[in-house]
């Protein structure tokens, strides 16, 4: 990133290398790295907020599927449910019908 001539991230380098450079070697002010690192503390900040925007949104995005899921789920309970009770009025149905015709055997029908 450079700011008014002055390379921060390149003065950086020259420094980590042993070469003691200062910054007015470099063509540097304090003001210019102080301007430089602010500017790099805003996009900083920038980029957290837009990670901060895209973590608020997927989490919608996975709650709204839950409450979809858990919708999903409660109708199949609900249909089992209809489904169970279902069958025992079939089976219940089908033990009358067996009774009352055991019982027309029994009277000689």
């Amino acid at each position: 990133m450079k700011t008014r001539g002055c390379d921060f991230f390149q003065w950086v380098e020259g420094n980590s290398k042993g070469t003691n450079s200062t910054a007015k070697e470099k063509g540097c002010t304090i003001d210019e790295i102080m301007l430089e690192n602010k500017m790099l503390l805003i996009e900083n900040k920038r980029l957290r907020l837009e990670n901060d925007e895209l973590n608020v949104d997927k989490m919608r995005r996975m709650r709204l599927r839950v409450t979809h899921l858990k919708e999903k789920i409660k109708s199949y309970k609900d249909k089992m449910s209809r489904n169970k009770k279902l069958i025992v009025a079939y089976k219940l149905l089908l033990i009358v019908s067996w009774m009352i015709f055991f019982g027309y055997l029994a009277c000689g029908w």
